[in-house]
This record gives C-alpha cells, sequence and structure tokens, in this order.
C-alpha cells in the first residue's frame, strides 16, 4: 500500500480497510484509525462492541473529518447505528465511553495537530506528500501524538 511498507502489519491492514471505505490515504483517516485503536485498548474492549459510543470533538469540515471514517472503521461505531457522533471543536479528540461506564479521552497534542495542519493546508500539495504525512502519522510514537485521558 503506497507510503505504508514497514509499519505494524495489524495497523497497515485496518489503514487499508480504512482507505478503501474513505477512497484515499491521508493523515487525518490515519488518525482517526489511531484514535479509534487507542480508544478500545484502553477501556479493554473488543472491536465491535455494541456499548460502546464515541464522541468525535473536531472541525466539520475536509481534511478534518477525515477522521471520522478512521474511527468507523476501527469501532464500528458509525453514523447508521448512531454510536457515533460530532461535536465542532477547534481540535481534534474523541471520547471513547462504554455502558459499564468507563470512559476515556484521547486527543490529538495542540503542537502536533498545528504542524499536521499547516502542511495540509498548504496550497498545491501534492498526492504524494499526503501520503507522506500519512506515513509520518502512521509511525509516530503514540506518546509525542496523543494525549490519553481516563475519565
Amino acid at each position: 500500500m503506497g507510503g505504508l511498507d514497514g509499519l505494524d502489519p495489524e495497523l497497515m491492514k485496518i489503514v487499508k480497510k480504512a482507505t478503501d471505505l474513505h477512497g484515499h490515504l491521508g493523515p487525518f483517516l490515519v488518525i482517526g484509525v489511531r484514535l479509534g485503536l487507542i480508544g478500545i485498548r484502553k477501556l479493554g474492549l473488543e472491536k465491535n462492541d455494541e456499548k460502546l459510543h464515541v464522541t468525535a470533538m473536531l472541525k466539520n469540515a475536509v481534511p478534518f473529518s477525515c477522521v471520522l471514517d478512521g474511527i468507523q472503521v476501527t469501532t464500528k461505531c458509525t453514523i447508521g447505528n448512531k454510536r457515533i457522533r460530532l461535536k465542532n471543536s477547534p481540535g481534534i479528540a474523541a471520547k471513547f465511553e462504554h455502558s459499564k461506564g468507563r470512559q476515556v479521552t484521547v486527543e490529538v497534542k495542540p503542537t502536533a495537530f498545528e504542524r499536521l495542519k499547516n502542511e495540509l493546508l498548504r496550497e498545491s500539495i501534492s498526492s504524494e506528500k499526503v501520503q507522506k504525512l500519512a506515513q509520518a502519522v502512521a509511525s509516530m510514537p503514540e506518546k509525542e501524538l496523543f494525549i490519553i485521558r481516563r475519565t
């Protein structure tokens, strides 16, 4: 898969599924995949736990909204099953809630978000550069990209 060779095979497999759904590979899609995987892992859930609900907090505009497709692929919380909802926000975060009262919020660090946003929103960015940014997001250590808070 263009630009993702050498990454964790499980992550690559999920990113491929997300790319197939979304239509192209991009860094915000990969952020969504990683947010979903962290939320599931931190709550100790299976990938299709029907008692999981997600609130995605981000700007409801492309490219930021691409995060939603990554979260939907990883968690199976979709717009159709009403287990994901969008809350307009200037940054990017997702709150994962299980009906047993367990919750975790995962936020993209503001510094990482600003760097990525500045790179992506340049005029005339090539699809090759977008894929390189997606690879950078996929390979970035979790602690450099995210803030994780149990609530």
